[in-house]
């Protein structure tokens, strides 16, 4: 929806530029003159002016996420573990629940679910715990799970 509006607000903005360069623009001319190399020089320009300005606001989008302006914490990576070059382990929260996702190049699997008082970094008071999730981890991974 931001998108949509931030788009049509673009749209807007250049043709209410171009609406104020046409009555703003130069003598009017006479039909059949030829195109001047300024005219394609200045219309070169704003292309680039264009384009560039397009690249910005594509930059600024990419870096902040995509501009959410709801910021709710429903979905957030707790964790991360390299397991090698192209492959990981991942903790994601999702609303209440966690999953442990193993990632690959070209594939995502669901490795566990955990809810309630399995879940991982979480005390009492819901503040982060160190050493925690490699603990856990390693209680898994040997068939304890439960402990």
């Amino acid at each position: 929806m931001f998108k949509a509006r931030l788009f049509t607000f673009c749209v807007g903005l250049v043709m209410s530029l171009a609406a104020l360069a046409e009555t703003t623009g130069a003598t009017p001319r006479q039909a059949g003159q030829i195109v001047s190399s300024a005219d394609v020089l200045q219309w070169m320009l704003a292309l680039l002016l264009v384009l560039a300005v397009f690249g910005a606001v594509v930059w600024l989008l990419r870096k902040s996420g995509g501009l959410a302006l709801i910021n709710n914490r429903q979905l957030a990576v707790v964790a991360g573990l390299s397991l090698g070059m192209r492959e990981k382990l991942v903790l994601v929260k999702v609303g209440e629940k966690q999953l442990l996702l193993g990632v690959t190049a070209g594939r995502i699997d669901k490795l566990l679910e955990l809810e309630g008082e399995q879940r991982l970094f979480q005390n009492q008071a819901g503040q982060v715990e160190t050493g925690l999730f490699a603990k856990k981890l390693m209680q898994v991974m040997q068939g304890k799970g439960d402990a």
